[in-house]
């Protein structure tokens, strides 16, 4: 399997390093039973243990499923797919990825940029997507509800801290959640992670209009598995008008909007995301 354990916390979760297609993936694992392939947003890897309030999302999710949450490519211990990388390469990345770990069809939950994986692997290999729970996806261009330019608010600042960051990716930028997650004085060490993931997502989206496939919009009818998606109502990244394009696009698909939340909404509201995932995927 080619699989190197890391380390473990408290709560079970343990973070190895597996090779797939001759590229290393950070994988965490937590949980037992039916396993739930988790991918991560624009800020909040789940596999790289600290911080440890990116993990609380993970820990609920496993309270009845084997959770399997890698570090998207470019991200944390994840090797990139090349700057060349299209979304075709994301998904056959997943194809590999799941073989290499033996599972076979799998209930896919993704936020934002995981999210936008998610639907573009669904779309190209129904036959390993179950169901499908998207928090807040990105990928659609929809004109009536653009975003802010993310990568601009997300640029390092010699000053200022990451108040512009945090105002787009959060409800209430200025909340314990939020200065947690990103405080104005952050570690170098984080730093580094949180920036060297960014190119990850930057080598895929950074081309106007940011982080969209403009082809995604007229291939959703072929999400053909049921899809719950959740959205933020107060979300900066992607404005809730596209939580309609997404239901409206998708065949099988029910909407949930959680007030006074923003983008990050396995940071902000993990508790009412894996309520609402855990019930629908059961």
């Amino acid at each position: 399997m080619g699989a190197r354990a890391r380390r473990g916390d408290a709560g079970g979760r343990q973070v190895s390093s597996v090779t797939v297609a001759g590229r290393r993936v950070e994988l965490a694992r937590i949980g037992s039973g039916e396993p739930l392939l988790y991918l991560h947003g624009l800020a909040d890897v789940h596999s790289a243990l600290p911080p440890d309030p990116p993990t609380q999302l993970l820990h609920r999710l496993a309270s009845s499923t084997a959770v399997v949450a890698p570090a998207l490519p470019g991200y944390a211990g994840s090797d990139g797919l090349g700057p060349r990388a299209d979304v075709e390469d994301h998904a056959f990345h997943l194809v590999d990825l799941l073989d290499e770990i033996g599972i076979g069809p799998v209930d896919v939950v993704g936020a934002s940029f995981g999210g936008w994986l998610a639907a573009e692997f669904a779309l190209r290999h129904p036959t390993r997507v179950r169901r499908l729970v998207l928090a807040a996806p990105l990928g659609l261009h929809v004109r009536d509800a653009p975003g802010v330019l993310f990568f601009g608010a997300a640029a390092p600042r010699g000053v200022g801290g990451f108040g512009e960051v945090r105002g787009v990716l959060f409800a209430d930028p200025d909340g314990p959640v939020a200065l947690d997650a990103l405080p104005d004085e952050l570690p170098r060490e984080r730093a580094l992670r949180w920036f060297g993931g960014l190119g990850g997502a930057a080598a895929l989206g950074w081309r106007a209009p940011q982080l969209c496939d403009p082809k995604l919009a007229g291939r959703l009818d072929r999400i053909g598995m049921p899809t719950l998606v959740v959205w933020g109502a107060d979300d900066r990244v992607a404005p809730v008008g596209q939580a309609t394009a997404w239901q409206r696009g998708l065949p099988d698909a029910r909407l949930e909007v959680i007030d006074g939340a923003g983008h990050a909404l396995s940071l902000e509201e993990p508790d009412r995301l894996a309520e609402l995932a855990r019930d629908f995927l059961r």
